[in-house]
């Protein structure tokens, strides 16, 4: 098992690249967990969501996983939550 990652913070009502902020490369699985405060919204695209994105929601403490091979993973939390973000 490879060192765990940092967790991220996400702000509040942001959509955050997921690849981005933890060095990953696109393309790779990745299982995200919601480690505190509320709901997380998960949307894959390769471009920032807008209002109409679809996404999938993880309460706290559940997890999900990406697709295979995702062409952009983003977060976001209406209030402020942290997730951790490993490869699958």
């Amino acid at each position: 098992m490879a060192t765990s990652r940092t967790p991220i913070k996400l702000p509040n009502g942001v959509w955050t690249d997921l690849y981005a902020v933890t060095g990953i490369s696109v393309g790779t699985q990745l299982v995200i967990q919601n480690l505190d405060g509320g709901n997380v919204r998960l949307s894959e695209s390769n471009v920032l969501p807008i209002s109409s994105t679809g996404y999938n929601e993880i309460t706290p403490k559940l997890f999900l996983q990406s697709a295979s091979t995702p062409i952009g993973v983003w977060a976001m939390a209406p209030a402020s939550s942290i997730i951790q973000v490993e490869e699958a």
